[in-house]
């Protein structure tokens, strides 16, 4: 999990998801935007799963996957991964395999 101070606030989410630079996978979409330091958030809707508790796991994955990537890349940045519903099926592999592959296309 990232730890707070790398979170976004929501508003700073709203500024940065309307500005920054999109790439598409399979399980997600990754929202990049250029800054001088690291801050992540990880969105999973209802599409995805209508569950909280479902939503919420894969949510805790997302991030996990991305505070690997920040410690083992040192990224900075504004890093916003959104899943779609695909994600849903997807192992914890598979969604920080993909993660690592849309963060290499940045």
């Amino acid at each position: 999990m990232l730890p707070k101070k790398k979170r976004l606030t929501a508003t700073e989410f709203s500024r940065f998801f309307a500005s920054g630079r999109r790439v598409h996978g399979t399980n997600m979409q990754l929202v990049v935007t250029p800054l001088s330091e690291f801050h992540g958030a990880a969105v999973v809707g209802k599409k995805v799963f209508k569950s909280a508790v479902k939503r919420n796991k894969v949510r805790r994955r997302l991030y996990d996957a991305l505070y690997r990537a920040y410690r083992r890349q040192s990224l900075t940045g504004v890093y916003i991964v959104i899943a779609k519903p695909a994600a849903a099926k997807a192992s914890f592999e598979a969604l920080r395999d993909e993660l690592e592959v849309l963060l290499g296309k940045v």
